[in-house]
């Protein structure tokens, strides 16, 4: 607290606090600890492997729903005026509607309605729908589907579609209807078997029923098409097929559900009647929650050997074994901890468990080593239990705290991103807690039979292999201060040399992080899947469009050759457009990766004169259009301009902030054929993506050109109003709205942090001060990312949240610490210097481990090489620092101290957060958090000439 404090006294004896009373209480009952230890133990694992639901994804609310239909008038003007344009205006009235689009072909339509976050999208859905037959505008013979998104093995869909199965025949070809006939058939043989999960068998017809309004037939017309892919006996050969569509039944576990189906689909090749049709598993969840799943145990496994040796060599090896047991404990009981809370075993919540397995380290090693070092200390284990406890309980709690806030902000995403990743803070969270609530009551019950034995208690007992070493690393660092400590000239010469590297490798982090480009979600340096996109000419018909899909499979089978797995459209063809999701290799078995495949496949299709867009099939969602939406009320005007937009774009280049150069590509207009609305408007559209994989960044830049080239003056000369050009940038928005939400979150996260810390220090000058260990990791996070070419991006963000609670870690460490040794008479430089001696161990041994634990992740995966880059290089650079030059900055906030008034301070405090926002805006982002630093060494500088400091 700034102010002057109390005269000090020479002793301080302080009794027990609740924490060391609740560790000798277990500690005392060895009997109750292991029954409740073993209970908790056996429960997580029991969850682990039977209780606990496999499934892709969390299920959650998409608040989306799709309107579509047929009217058959082969004329998209007339469908435009008496179908989509009333339905979109009925759309816009009701509650909690957040945008609208439609589009009208020759006898199709689509009216997408996407609602406000927290509606109920399902009770939404069923009131447009009655609103719109209330309303009674449209013609009889139009067939109108109401539904709402079901996110499930193929993506977003209008019906829940759990797995996906490609009816195929491998003969001289059927006609399209007979296919569809026998796939009616292989459903109907499949719904008889029973199978187990399974609760819906359905065929996604490519044909529908609709009526012709000239003369009242009931007619059959081609709506979508299917192809398949499959690479047997080293040749890839692609079908005409029909997607089955699997319906599981309600807490479905995905392997279970995808086992069954695969047996029963045995069978059904199996039978005779069927003759050369085949039906083939092409989208199951199942695949990547059993990677996930391995990758987890392959982490874990990695994880714990890594503890074991480096835990050995820095600490003890019986204390090693301590933290390995704990580790596996702490894991067990979060797995239980999801299972009671209602939470699946699926993609995101593995993604946080590997996550967690990097900050759980912390608190088990911290107490272990204070436990290791009391024990040298007594002859009584109980006592040595009691210390250790006293000595960094509030440590551990204030560590904890922090990491577990750090990731506080991802629960205010909103947005369909928001419900994706709600697990992720959950589990994360949960873990921390955890492993503070296992250090403290399950770490001594194993210290009692592995580490506080008799030959072990007292200073004869056994000695740590790397004791001396690091005694050494210790002093070296601590060196300058004791050789200054009694002259003001050589303490200020130290001081201000520690305080310039500090601020020097912060200056250097803020100009890599200039050259660091941004992307919420950059595309990995590798996977196992492709995207590939068709954008077929005006005016053909569907039967054409699957031709033209066709040339497009033969492109791609010469091109991928050996790496191709398998593909599918998913029912997506239509004339207009179609979507291939296309399964490779593991990358563990190829030497190409995927982005070379991306762009050899794009290049060949180009060169056939396939107009198509090829991209990699990611964990995020993939990279979003770069859409030009022009005010088509004078649709001849509009039309005109989307030609000009188009040119623009095609001879635009795009300068990033480090000066390398990107352009648009793919260019498109929407078809004449097409009618298309935005929130009942009508519009046409120019569609483009870029060359580079910064989508966030060229968004940015791409939406300035325009908005510079385009200006109201010149949308005049077309006859267009000043306002008629915008942009339509699809999860792109919704992501930049969700980081949005995230810079509102982080600094309130920050106040909630310093509150907290302020309480448990009793001090208002020391949490900003343990801050300090934030601007510490720039360094390396900005280091890191440029080495290894990745992004600043959602999981750099992860990663600096889980940086964030390891990093400030180390500095609560030692401040906690040397505040004990100034509780108990010690001056300032005495106190800094015994708590980087007493303190390096733990901080070099948990900063250690997780490193090494980290490196075989970063390795295995491309999809763990950015957040690993953050974590790594962040670790190093700020436990370096804090080790190198925090020591000076306590003196400096010890003069704070002992000698500013509490005006003063607040008055420093708000000078330096108005220089800093400044800066903030006016520089760049990294350099305003020079300031804080800044100013806090300008005025601890001259407190190194005070006579206290010297003493």
């Amino acid at each position: 607290m700034a102010g002057r404090p109390k005269k000090q006294v020479n002793v301080h004896v302080s009794k027990d606090k609740l924490l060391p009373k609740v560790t000798t209480f277990f500690f005392d009952r060895p009997v109750l600890t292991s029954v409740l230890w073993i209970f908790l133990t056996l429960f997580g694992a029991l969850s682990y492997t039977t209780l606990l639901r496999r499934e892709g994804f969390p299920s959650v609310d998409v608040p989306i729903a799709i309107v579509g239909g047929a009217y058959f008038v082969n004329d998209p003007a007339r469908i435009d005026a008496s179908v989509t344009k009333p339905i979109s205006e009925v759309a816009l009235k009701q509650d909690g509607v957040k945008s609208v689009t439609a589009q009208s072909q020759a006898n199709f339509f689509t009216v997408q309605i996407q609602f406000k976050d927290g509606t109920d999208t399902a009770s939404a859905t069923k009131k447009l729908e009655q609103d719109v037959k209330d309303a009674g505008f449209l013609p009889d013979s139009v067939v109108a589907q109401f539904n709402t998104i079901y996110f499930g093995a193929t993506g977003g869909d209008i019906v829940p579609l759990d797995m996906a199965v490609s009816f195929y025949e491998k003969g001289s070809g059927v006609p399209l209807e007979t296919l569809a006939a026998k796939a009616q058939d292989a459903a109907s043989w499949l719904e008889a078997k029973q199978i187990a999960n399974v609760k819906d068998v359905f065929v996604k017809n490519p044909f529908e029923e609709t009526v012709n309004p000239e003369n009242g037939q009931t007619v059959s017309v081609q709506r979508n098409f299917d192809r398949f892919g499959l690479r047997e006996n080293d040749e890839t050969e692609y079908f005409q097929s029909v997607i089955l569509g699997i319906t599981a039944k309600e807490n479905f576990d995905a392997i279970k559900l995808d086992t069954a189906v695969r047996e029963a689909l045995q069978g059904l090749n199996n039978d005779p009647s069927f003759g050369d049709f085949r039906a083939v598993v092409s989208a199951s969840a199942a695949p990547q929650i059993k990677k996930d799943i391995s990758e987890l145990q392959k982490s874990l496994i990695e994880g714990l050997i890594a503890i074991l040796i480096v835990g050995s060599i820095v600490i003890a090896i019986r204390a090693s074994i301590i933290t390995v047991i704990s580790m596996i404990t702490v894991v067990a009981i979060t797995l239980a901890f999801l299972y009671v809370v209602g939470y699946s075993l699926n993609v995101i919540t593995l993604f946080a468990l590997i996550l967690a397995l990097a900050l759980i380290v912390d608190d088990t090693i911290i107490m272990v080593e204070a436990i290791d070092t009391a024990r040298h200390h007594h002859k009584d284990r109980r006592k040595a239990i009691r210390e250790a406890t006293r000595k960094v309980s509030r440590a551990m709690v204030a560590a904890t705290a922090t990491a577990a806030l750090s990731f506080a902000p991802l629960l205010f995403v909103g947005g369909i991103l928001g419900e994706f990743i709600r697990a992720i803070p959950v589990t994360i969270i949960a873990a921390l807690v955890i492993s503070l609530l296992v250090a403290l009551v399950f770490i001594p019950f194993f210290a009692r039979f592995l580490l506080l034995g008799l030959k072990q208690m007292g200073k004869k007992g056994v000695v740590e292999i790397a004791a001396g070493f690091e005694a050494k690393i210790a002093n070296f660092f601590v060196g300058p201060m004791l050789w200054a400590r009694h002259s003001r000239t050589k303490l200020f010469a130290v001081g201000t040399s520690a305080v310039l590297i500090g601020l020097g490798f912060i200056l250097a982090g803020a100009l890599i992080a200039r050259d660091v480009p941004f992307n919420i979600f950059p595309p990995s340096k590798d996977t196992n899947g492709l995207i590939v996109s068709l954008n077929f000419s005006p005016g053909l018909t569907i039967e054409q469009a699957e031709a033209e899909a066709a040339k497009a499979d033969e492109v791609t089978a010469q091109v991928l050759s050996s790496n191709f797995v398998e593909g599918s459209y998913f029912a997506s063809g239509t004339e207009s457009k179609a979507t291939q999701s296309i399964e490779i290799i593991s990358y563990n078995k190829r030497d190409v990766k995927a982005p070379e495949l991306v762009k050899t496949l794009q290049s060949k299709l180009d060169e056939a004169g396939i107009a198509s867009t090829v991209g990699q099939s990611d964990v995020g969602p993939p990279a979003s259009a770069f859409v030009v939406q022009i005010a088509a009320d004078n649709r001849e005007a509009a039309i005109k301009a989307s030609a000009d937009v188009k040119q623009f774009l095609e001879n635009t280049e795009l300068e990033r902030p480090n000066g390398t150069k990107a352009n648009f590509v793919n260019v498109s207009v929407s078809s004449p054929e097409q009618f298309l609305r935005s929130n009942g408007k009508p519009i046409v559209t120019v569609t483009s993506s870029f060359d580079g994989d910064d989508t966030s960044t060229l968004v940015t830049l791409g939406k300035n050109a325009l908005n510079k080239e385009f200006t109201g003056e010149k949308l005049a000369s077309y006859g267009l109003p000043d306002n008629a050009i915008s942009l339509e940038l699809g999860q792109e928005s919704e992501n930049q709205e969700s980081f949005a939400t995230l810079a509102i979150a982080f600094p309130v996260l920050l106040i909630v942090m310093f509150i907290l810390l302020a309480i448990q220090f009793r001090s208002l000058l020391q949490p900003l001060l343990i801050f300090m260990a934030i601007p510490f990791s720039l360094f390396g996070i900005s280091l890191g990312l440029s080495l290894t070419n990745n992004s600043f991006s959602f999981f750099a963000l992860l990663g600096f949240f889980a940086l964030l609670g390891l990093s400030v870690k180390n500095t609560i460490l030692l401040t906690d610490y040397a505040n004990q040794a100034r509780r108990e008479g010690l001056g300032p430089v005495d106190s800094a210097v015994a708590a980087l001696r007493e303190r390096f161990r733990p901080l070099f041994a948990t900063s250690a481990t997780a490193v090494v634990s980290l490196v075989p992740l970063a390795l295995t995966s491309p999809f763990w090489e950015g957040l690993m880059a953050v974590l790594i290089f962040g670790l190093i650079s700020s436990t370096f620092l804090v080790v190198a030059v925090f020591p000076y900055y306590y003196l400096g906030a010890e003069y704070l101290r002992l000698t500013i008034t509490r005006t003063q301070f607040f008055l420093w405090l708000a000078l330096t957060a108005i220089v800093a926002g400044l800066v903030w805006w006016i520089i760049t982002p990294a350099w305003g958090l020079l300031m804080v630093p800044l100013g806090l060494a300008v005025i601890a500088l001259r407190g190194f000439y005070d006579k206290r400091l010297t003493k």
